[in-house]
């Protein structure tokens, strides 16, 4: 008992699971949650439900009918001196009007009819069959647009990172100079530098910081945009954090795009399946009652009827011999489509893969020179102070460590993009 109540509460919070504003999941949730594609995607499978039910009646259930009619045929009479309107004849000679068979009392229907379909099994397992594949069509467009979505979403929101982490390194740099600043006034004051060498400084300070407010306004235009991807109404800005994707491995069962090439070859025989059996022999029971006299309604004239219906098809011009053979064309078709698609995929995906290794040997590399230049900016730090060095070389080299830092992180985002698009394509 114990141990069935804790499943049930384990259960219960993974179904209410939230994910925090500042992480990718929240905004791939959101973007599924808010798609209005996969909204219509539900409500088909819906509707693939109804059309199976309607199936299931057509072919199981009988079909009845009412039908109710009263009908005179009145005559203008000229037997006599006079014309006269009659609706009912009685053994007039000379009249205009229909013949006396349709003008003698008029006809009174009222009758009930059932029809039931029988043998029907063979068209009923084909058009479930049908369902099934339209269930399954609908299931793996589900899963695309899912995928479709978070390499989007993702997409959008490494460009958030890139331009965070952008911003992150200008307001590195404004420290640096900050710090440099006031070391400078007081070797100014020792005359060791002259005022204009503090200018200079200033004056790059005032270019980092403008950097900044650009980059700022470039990272809130990326979220916004993140945000209308998801659906998100939210106009607070909020600090996402760093991602790493990983390389995901390929389905080891059949891939998502080939799995759809075989989906629309199955669902295209089973098209042809439910083409040919208009050319199987429909059988029906038959029944009636109720009223049917064409003089006058008493109860000496209802009653009832029934049989056997039978259509068969016999002969059509060869028309299912065509579309077999147009059908055969189309699978041709889906499979030259699904083999080019095959193969451009899979020469797309070892062109990323190379790309991601370049973009790592770039980053190993120029994580080891930012190292080193690190080293320098310390010798700097300590050689400024003595007046060894002007504040143009230092100038120099803090905008040389920022560049190559923007390198860095520009890499290390296309990388992550680079990783994001390989995930999609090898679904």
């Amino acid at each position: 008992m114990k141990t069935y109540i804790l499943i049930s509460v384990l259960i219960c919070s993974l179904n209410n699971i939230t994910f925090s504003q500042n992480t990718l999941q929240y905004y791939i949730s959101k973007a599924e949650i808010n798609s209005p594609l996969l909204q219509k995607q539900n409500n088909n499978n819906k509707i693939i439900d109804l059309d199976f039910k309607k199936y299931d009646a057509i072919y199981k259930s009988a079909k009845i009918n009412i039908n109710s009619s009263i009908i005179f045929s009145p005559v203008l009479s000229r037997d006599g001196s006079e014309n006269k309107f009659k609706l009912f004849t009685s053994g007039n000679s000379d009249y205009l009007g229909y013949d006396l068979a349709s003008t003698d009392g008029g006809q009174y229907q009222s009758i009930i009819s059932a029809e039931q379909p029988l043998f029907t099994k063979k068209y009923y397992k084909t058009n479930k069959t049908h369902y099934k594949l339209q269930r399954a069509e609908n299931k793996n467009a589900v899963l695309l647009t899912k995928a479709e979505l978070k390499q989007t979403v993702t997409h959008q929101y490494i460009l958030c990172v890139q331009s965070e982490k952008q911003k992150e390194n200008i307001q590195k740099n404004i420290q640096i100079i900050e710090y440099q600043i006031e070391q400078m006034k007081l070797l100014v004051k020792e005359g060791i530098y002259k005022i204009t060498d503090l200018k200079l400084l200033e004056i790059e300070l005032e270019d980092n910081q403008i950097k900044e407010e650009q980059l700022k306004s470039t990272y809130i235009e990326n979220f916004n945009t993140m945000n209308l991807l998801c659906g998100i109404k939210d106009t607070a800005i909020y600090k996402i954090n760093t991602l790493n994707l990983k390389l995901q491995p390929q389905n080891i069962d059949i891939s998502l795009f080939s799995r759809q090439f075989k989906l629309d070859s199955l669902s295209l025989k089973n098209e042809q399946n439910i083409s040919d059996l208009q050319y199987l022999p429909k059988v029906s029971l038959l029944g009636d009652a109720g009223l049917n006299a064409t003089y006058r309604p008493t109860p000496d004239r209802l009653g009832f009827s029934f049989g056997v219906s039978l259509k068969w098809n016999i002969f059509d011009g060869h028309q299912k011999k065509y579309d077999q053979e147009k059908n055969q064309l189309f699978l041709s078709n889906i499979a030259i489509d699904q083999k080019n698609f095959e193969l451009h995929n899979n020469i797309k995906k070892m062109n990323i893969l190379q790309q991601i290794n370049n973009s790592e040997r770039q980053i190993t590399l120029i994580k080891k020179q930012l190292s080193e230049y690190d080293e320098l900016l310390e010798l700097y730090k300590t050689e400024i102070k003595k007046g060894l060095i002007s504040v143009l070389e230092i100038r120099i080299l803090i905008n040389e460590i920022s560049s190559k830092k923007e390198i860095y992180i520009n890499t290390l985002m296309a990388k992550e993009i680079l990783i994001n698009s390989y995930n999609y394509w090898n679904l």
